[in-house]
């Protein structure tokens, strides 16, 4: 399990809210593989986090911990992966006075992003919301260049295709994948339109990695998702086609027909398609900029 902490000087409101962030980003993606804490420089006794902090944090729907500020120790170092500071001072501080790291940087220089994050203590509301808005713009960053993203599939269908697509969601999370169901969720009629839409939007929007959409035949489905710019939907009816996808189209959404292929069929497509990497081909990047434009 990778450990990250977030260093600042009192631990009472940048690393924080970083810590907040970023552990929401885990908690929704389901994943369990990176440890997050927050830490400072100079912590004399327990205090609570900085109201306005605390506001900013609840207010954009994160849950807040039971929080105190805490000190870093040399444990905590030793114990770390990774140890991300709000600006260059307090990195050098965190070189200087502990040894047993791995990595330090500040935020911002793992981000790939200059400056740093401003301290708005003493300061009026608007430089807190400042301060919020560059740490979640710079764990946004982290989060999708630096620890994978989020690797969450998102699966939609029909009433024609909900009865596989169960069977793909008990495969998958049997398999240890973490999966956003975006409906339907019965055999009641329905209009597949609207689940395309919804995966393909939960593709762009980074709720998830990549999508599976089914319906009876999967033509529909992949037509609807294929009108959604930046979706490259594709309609498998084997393993072959699955990879070859993938590692030629870097198709994101995956489409069943729930009426032409068979469950266990469908479940080696499904593997073989999520299992599958872009090959990075120059032709094949040349080719899909080609679809994009």
């Amino acid at each position: 399990m990778k450990k990250i902490i977030f260093v600042s000087t009192n631990n009472t409101c940048r690393s924080f809210i970083a810590e907040s962030v970023l552990r929401k980003y885990l908690k929704d993606a389901h994943r369990r593989d990176i440890q997050v804490e927050s830490k400072g420089l100079v912590v004399l006794f327990p205090e609570p986090v900085h109201t306005k902090a605390a506001d900013l944090v609840r207010k954009s729907g994160i849950e807040i911990i039971d929080f105190k500020a805490s000190q870093l120790t040399q444990e905590d170092v030793e114990t770390s992966d990774l140890i991300l500071t709000m600006n260059d001072k307090q990195k050098e501080k965190v070189l200087e006075d502990y040894h047993g790291y791995k990595e330090v940087a500040t935020i911002n220089e793992y981000a790939n992003d200059e400056g740093a994050v401003i301290d708005p203590y003493g300061m009026d509301d608007e430089d807190y919301e400042h301060c919020f808005v560059q740490i979640t713009q710079l764990i946004h960053k982290i989060w999708n260049h630096k620890l994978g993203g989020n690797e969450m599939i998102g699966i939609g269908s029909d009433h024609g295709g909900y009865e596989l697509k169960q069977a793909v969601i008990k495969h998958l999370e049997e398999k240890g994948h973490a999966v956003k169901d975006y409906g339907c969720y019965s055999e009641e009629s329905c209009d597949y339109p609207v689940y395309a839409k919804a995966v393909a939007e939960g593709i762009l929007k980074d709720e998830v990695k990549q999508g599976i959409l089914i319906c009876g035949t999967g033509i529909g489905i992949s037509i609807t998702a294929n009108k959604i710019k930046g979706i490259r939907a594709a309609l498998c009816g084997d393993t072959f086609s699955a990879r070859a996808t993938r590692e030629h189209n870097n198709a994101n959404i995956l489409a069943l027909g729930a009426r032409v292929t068979g469950e266990g069929l469908a479940l080696d497509i499904v593997d073989t398609f999520l299992e599958t990497k872009f090959s990075n081909d120059e032709r094949h990047i040349r080719r899909i900029n080609m679809i994009e434009d």
